[in-house]
C-alpha cells in the first residue's frame, strides 16, 4: 500500500513554480513603495525650517514673479491672472520636478539594486509618488488664492481627482523611460533639463491655446502643429478648466490626455522593465 502510494506520488506531473510578472512584482513590494515614498520626502526636507511648507511657497513664489511680469510689464489683460497660471504652474511642476527627481533614481540607489533582490521600478515610482503628495499639499494655496481673489467655485471642481490621476500616470510612463535611459546614457539629464525649459514656453502655461490667434507665419503654423500633438497641451487643461473656467473639460481634450497618459504608461513600463536585467553592467 505504501509502495503503490510512493509509486502514484513520484509518477504525478511537476508542478513548476510560475515566477511573478513585473506588475505582481510592484504589488508585492507596494509597502517597499510606500517607505521609498516617505524617505523621499524625509530627505528632501531634512534639517529645513519650513519642511513641506516649501511645497506650497514654491509655487506661490514663482506664481508672483510671473503676476507681476504679466499684469505689469507685459499686461496680458487676463482676469484673475494669478488663478490663471497657477492651475498650469502646478501641474507642471509636479511633472518636470518628477520626471528631473525620477530620471536619475536607479543610479542613485545602485548599492542597493546591487544587494538585495527588488524590482527597480519602485525607484522611479516612489519620487513620482513623493512628488503627488508635494502636488497634492501645493493644491492648499490655490483654493486659498481662490477665496482671496473671488474665484468661484463650481461642481467642475470634482473632476480634479480624475485630472490627477490622468497627470500621475503621464509623469509615471515618462519617468520610468527617462529613468532607463540615464542609465546607458548619461547625457539624459543634462539634455532633459534644457528640453523641459523649452516645453514649458512651448506648452500652455503662460497662456492659453486660445489666445494665440490666427497668425499665418511659417513658424506659428509650425508651433501650433507642435501644440496639437504636445500632450501637455491636453493634460494641462484638466487642472485649469476646472478651476480657472469652471467647467469641465471638453470630452476630446480628456481622451487625447487619457491616450497619452496610458500610453505613456505602458510603452514606458515596458521599456523598463525589458531594460533593467542589462541595469547592473551599467551602473
Amino acid at each position: 500500500m505504501k509502495a503503490d502510494a510512493e509509486l502514484q506520488l513520484a509518477s504525478a506531473p511537476t508542478v513548476a513554480l510560475r515566477k511573478p510578472g513585473p506588475i505582481e512584482d510592484l504589488i508585492k513590494f507596494r509597502q517597499l513603495i510606500l517607505m521609498l515614498v516617505v524617505r523621499e520626502l524625509k530627505v528632501r526636507y531634512k534639517r529645513s525650517v519650513l519642511g513641506l511648507l516649501w511645497t506650497m511657497l514654491n509655487p506661490l513664489l514663482l506664481m508672483v514673479v510671473y503676476t507681476i511680469v504679466f499684469t505689469t510689464i507685459m499686461p496680458s489683460g487676463q482676469h484673475n491672472f494669478s488663478v490663471f497660471l497657477l492651475s498650469a504652474l502646478l501641474p507642471w511642476i509636479f511633472f518636470s520636478t518628477a520626471l528631473m527627481q525620477g530620471l536619475n533614481s536607479v543610479l542613485a540607489n545602485q548599492e542597493l539594486i546591487r544587494k538585495v533582490r527588488v524590482p527597480q521600478a519602485v525607484f522611479p515610482l516612489s519620487v513620482v509618488g513623493s512628488n503627488l503628495v508635494n502636488f497634492t499639499l501645493s493644491l492648499v494655496p490655490l483654493v486659498a488664492l481662490m477665496l482671496g481673489v473671488g474665484q468661484p467655485f463650481s461642481a467642475a471642481l470634482l473632476f480634479l481627482p480624475i485630472s490627477v490621476l490622468l497627470l500621475t500616470v503621464f509623469t509615471s510612463g515618462i519617468t520610468l523611460l527617462f529613468a532607463t535611459a540615464t542609465v546607458f546614457f548619461r547625457d539624459v539629464k543634462h539634455l532633459t533639463e534644457v528640453l523641459l525649459q523649452m516645453l514649458m514656453y512651448l506648452s500652455p502655461v503662460l497662456y492659453d491655446v486660445t489666445q494665440l490667434g490666427g497668425k499665418s507665419s511659417w513658424w506659428f503654423n509650425m508651433f501650433r502643429d507642435f501644440l496639437a500633438v504636445n500632450p501637455m497641451t491636453y493634460l494641462i487643461p484638466l487642472v485649469r478648466d476646472p478651476v480657472y473656467y469652471a467647467r469641465f473639460p471638453s470630452l476630446l481634450v480628456v481622451a487625447v490626455a487619457a491616450a497619452w497618459s496610458i500610453g505613456a504608461l505602458v510603452v514606458g513600463f515596458a521599456v523598463f522593465v525589458r531594460l533593467s536585467p542589462r541595469h547592473i553592467h551599467h551602473l
